[in-house]
């Protein structure tokens, strides 16, 4: 039988002793499971969650002596996985892949090393399978000596087009929950893949992925796996959903509220300020069917800095529509950055703003507000990292490690605002200080009614 190793790669260059919580690696066990079902030998080695450096894993790939591994790839870890795949001897083939791959492919392939090295561009649960059967049904973009590059777009056999018939085997991902802020047992769920949104710092905007169609699982569909996890696991208390689009516009927050009332579940969604600007009526609903909290991107309360970002929707949009939330009972986590390209101190002093106005509005209502902040940092590929221009080197920041619980969150690539960055550090610790002295009351907020 042909054997697989999936490594969800690591982020450190060294061990780390964070006892952070960390989310399980969804797609690698969507393959994971396409590959299970088609008799292969499957294993996921989670570097980040077991704290596994470089030497960790070519140790483990020389005791496994898989056929191929499969690794994914981000910017803060290029040089990682770099690391790892020419420091490699055991003789195999990597299967590299992850959305960064679509801007970083050319330089992958120029990895050095005698393995051969494939790299999958979009989706990969359909298209692993046949990479490892050697039997792939379409034609690569690059392949040359032994590189290999597939682009899974809109035009590829092996674009998963109905996620519904996209099976996820949980077992991969078994052991996973966490306890999350409520005290409450966690699992995660994913409902849709790609966005519907444009933001100028993330790999994922609309403009770069083009080629690729916004997916959404059905109802139906969500239930099923909500039914699963009620029985395989059925000290879930709490369900957290990984994607903005669960919650997009007024019929589907109708449909969170219905398919959540079969349930005993509360739930955390991710959710944009825009896609409740019609519903706040159904804010009390949506809160009584056991939505604990919902997780907004603010990033800036600067409104030329969102003209710059394409951050869709005003800050008087966010004003009202978290304070709505808040009044309703429903928690808020709201995720500001600091340090955009030609963001000023006085951008910078509005983002805060905002953040401190929100959390004062939260002390005097049943929902809470709760922030989290980060020093931007431009990914490959995304329209800030090509208009700063040059090379970008990716590190960690220990001068916020004074954060508890967070660590993981703290890589940086330098300054490109324009003031300095002994400020930027001060604002995001002053802006997650914010979060000290938050109590949730449970007689309110972890009710099901």
């Amino acid at each position: 039988m042909k054997k697989v190793l999936l490594i969800n790669s690591p982020i450190y260059d060294r061990k780390v002793a964070d006892n952070e919580d960390y989310l399980p690696a969804f797609g690698l066990a969507y393959i994971a499971t396409g590959l299970k079902d088609n008799n292969i030998d499957v294993k996921i080695i989670d570097a980040v969650y077991n704290n596994y450096t470089v030497v960790d894993l070519l140790n483990i790939i020389d005791k496994e002596m898989p056929g191929f591994v499969g690794v994914n790839i981000f910017s803060i870890n290029f040089k990682l996985v770099k690391d790892l795949i020419e420091k490699c001897k055991a003789n195999t083939k990597f299967i590299v892949g992850s959305k960064s791959t679509r801007f970083l492919y050319k330089d992958i392939v120029n990895f050095k090393s005698k393995n051969e090295i494939i790299v999958t561009i979009g989706e990969g649960e359909l298209i692993t399978p046949d990479i490892v059967n050697d039997c792939v049904m379409q034609e690569s973009i690059i392949n040359s000596d032994n590189r290999k590059v597939y682009l899974v777009n809109n035009d590829s056999i092996y674009l998963p087009s109905n996620l519904d018939e996209i099976k996820l085997d949980r077992n991969f991902i078994k052991d996973r929950a966490i306890v999350n802020p409520y005290g409450q047992l966690e699992e995660a769920i994913v409902t849709s893949r790609e966005c519907l949104y444009n933001c100028a710092f993330c790999g994922g905007a609309r403009s770069l992925n083009g080629d690729v169609s916004v997916r959404c699982r059905s109802v139906q569909n969500i239930e099923k796996e909500l039914l699963d996890i009620s029985i395989n696991n059925p000290e879930t208390e709490c369900i957290r959903i990984l994607d903005d689009l669960f919650l997009k516009n007024r019929k589907s927050i109708q449909d969170a509220i219905l398919l959540f009332n079969k349930f005993n579940f509360h739930y955390r969604a991710m959710c944009h300020i825009l896609s409740i600007k019609d519903s706040y009526d159904l804010l009390d609903e949506l809160k009584n069917s056991g939505c604990l909290e919902l997780e907004i991107g603010i990033e800036s309360g600067s409104e030329k800095i969102r003209k710059l970002i394409h951050k869709a929707g005003s800050i008087q949009d966010i004003k009202i529509g978290i304070k709505k939330i808040l009044d309703s009972g429903i928690n808020v986590k709201g995720y500001f950055m600091y340090g955009f390209l030609n963001e000023n101190l006085e951008d910078a002093l509005k983002t805060y703003s905002v953040a401190k106005e929100l959390h004062d509005y939260s002390l005097n209502t049943k929902g809470k507000f709760k922030v989290s902040s980060f020093q931007f940092r431009p990914y490959h590929g995304t329209e800030l990292y090509n208009k700063i221009g040059k090379s970008i080197n990716y590190f960690h920041n220990d001068n916020l490690n004074e954060l508890d619980g967070r660590q993981q969150f703290n890589f940086t690539a330098g300054n490109f605002s324009n003031y300095n960055e002994k400020t930027i550090e001060k604002l995001v610790i002053l802006t997650n200080n914010l979060n000290e002295g938050i109590i949730y009351e449970k007689n309110d907020n972890m009710s099901k009614m």
